[in-house]
């Protein structure tokens, strides 16, 4: 099966690798830096993988902080069951996040641990905090106890 989640549109690669924007991958595929099986445009959007990414390009850029969703899905794990611990842990992160956003720098979250380079979302503004928020809330939701 395929994992979309490793797949990005040129303008989320971008972003992700701290590239000034799409175009900078357009050029890369003009000089053919990408295998043709590592590349497609789908209607207008150009998408690639994070493999293709990582061999193109080498790592992501860095991030100020990076959490991983793998973490923050073990301590809502906990706080349904009721462990205030996991509870004021999960609270340290977002207000983590929240500062980090508030001084105008990024947060990155990882898949885990064991996959750093498996970025799943870069966080940047409110709205990014708001969408991750909504997948915990999803993700909590989705527990049955």
């Amino acid at each position: 099966m395929i994992d979309l989640t490793q797949v990005l549109t040129f303008s989320e690669a971008a972003e992700k690798w701290g590239l000034a924007n799409g175009n900078t991958l357009r050029k890369a595929v003009e000089r053919k830096r990408f295998h043709s099986d590592e590349i497609r445009k789908s209607g207008d959007v150009w998408l690639t993988t994070y493999q293709a990414m990582l061999r193109v390009f080498g790592q992501p850029r860095q991030s100020e902080i990076i959490i991983s969703m793998e973490q923050m899905y073990q301590l809502v794990s906990k706080i349904i069951y009721k462990d205030e611990k996991a509870q004021k842990e999960l609270q340290t992160i977002f207000d983590k996040i929240d500062e980090t956003i508030i001084n105008h720098k990024t947060v990155t979250v990882i898949a885990s641990s064991q996959q750093p380079e498996s970025i799943i979302m870069i966080i940047k503004s409110e709205n990014d905090v708001e969408v991750l928020k909504k997948r915990v809330e999803r993700y909590i939701s989705s527990i049955s106890v």
